[in-house]
């Protein structure tokens, strides 16, 4: 009895593994290309991406001055992230991003992209670093708005997409601050649509509990 039980959860833990591997493979992969800028003292983060079904777009107002400090002789950091906190939702700001993804129409994106480089900064206000770009951009609708299409509630997540590319970031350059104002930044890539992680174990550990219910139910008849 002992032994059938053992083969029963060996069983069951092989075919979790077989489900979620089968569900990896479902992922898909879209050819991306956008446009990112920040700094300036005008944005947190803007972007433009599309691909095929792909569209997603983010306006946010204000923003810092600079982007860190850059001193003309070294090596700087050019690295800057486009995150969650300047596109956190409110009821009050909308139509500052929207999205849609094949028949997904999403009101609220929330990102958290990480562009990062390093280059030697000769001096003048032009640099171009090449940068690589990652990380991802979560979909929410927004429900219960009022009849002007304001003060809406949060609503349920439509997707997430893992982002990952190649960059060329054009930076301006304060040399007497020895400060980086701002870039504008274009790049390609590709977005990544992957099932949820609790989906597949939610699936995978109720098919466990199925087949071990069953074989238990068996071995008891025996």
């Amino acid at each position: 009895m002992i032994t059938t039980v053992r083969s029963s959860v060996l069983l069951a833990g092989f075919v979790f593994c077989l489900t979620s591997s089968l569900a990896s493979a479902n992922s898909v992969g879209i050819p991306i290309s956008g446009t990112a800028i920040m700094g300036f003292a005008s944005t947190y983060g803007d972007f433009n991406i599309t691909g095929p079904g792909l569209v997603l777009q983010q306006g946010l107002p204000e923003g810092p001055s600079s982007l860190g400090p850059c001193r003309a002789g070294g090596v700087c950091n050019f690295s800057f992230t486009i995150d969650a906190s300047g596109a956190s939702f409110c009821a009050y700001c909308l139509y500052l991003d929207s999205g849609k993804l094949g028949n997904k129409v999403v009101e609220l994106l929330v990102p958290n992209l990480t562009f990062t480089g390093s280059a030697f900064y000769p001096g003048g206000a032009r640099m171009s670093v090449p940068m690589t770009v990652s990380g991802t951009i979560v979909g929410y609708e927004l429900i219960n708005c009022d009849s002007s299409g304001s003060n809406c509630s949060l609503g349920p997540k439509e997707f997430t997409l893992h982002i990952s590319g190649q960059a060329t970031g054009q930076f301006t350059m304060d040399p007497d601050l020895n400060s980086i104002v701002g870039v504008y930044s274009n790049f390609t890539g590709t977005a990544t649509v992957a099932p949820e992680p609790v989906s597949l174990v939610l699936t995978g550990t109720g098919l466990v509990g199925i087949l071990i219910r069953k074989k238990m139910v068996r071995t008891k008849q025996v």
